[in-house]
């Protein structure tokens, strides 16, 4: 009576296993798809943390400003192709897009703390304006 039970729990137990692997292997799988977009936001991410804390040291030198604002307005240009390769954006994305380029074509040439100051706050409002619609 008892080695029923027992291949009851063995097999209850491998079914346990085999799921949890599959649903692993589904789960890897739906991430990979994200991989690019997700990297872009990141690198993003990273360049305006840059930019935030040059100024809350109150630095803004242009070797370390110049790099991460044309990094972050190279990866603006190409926004809809990240997150919509197949297909054209839709209009409030382009618009939430459009607001982060205009923001950063306003920092080119910005050299100083209080010249850099409004940009970064405008490139942070729309990043934010952006991510409360998509998130």
């Amino acid at each position: 009576m008892r080695k029923p039970a027992l291949i009851k729990l063995a097999l209850f137990l491998l079914g346990i296993g085999i799921g949890a692997f599959g649903a692993a292997n589904i789960v890897n799988v739906l991430r990979q798809r994200d991989a690019y977009p997700r990297g872009v936001m990141n690198v993003m991410q990273h360049r305006y943390a840059t930019l935030r804390q040059e100024l809350r040291l109150k630095r803004c030198e242009v070797k370390t400003t110049a790099p991460a604002l044309a990094s972050l307005h190279q990866f603006a240009g190409d926004l809809e192709q990240v997150f919509y390769p197949d297909d054209t954006a839709d209009a409030p994305f382009r618009e939430f897009a459009q607001r982060l380029r205009d923001a950063l074509a306003t920092a080119s040439g910005v050299a100083d703390c209080p010249a850099l100051a409004p940009t970064v706050d405008m490139i942070g409002a729309a990043c934010d304006a952006c991510h409360r619609e998509y998130r």
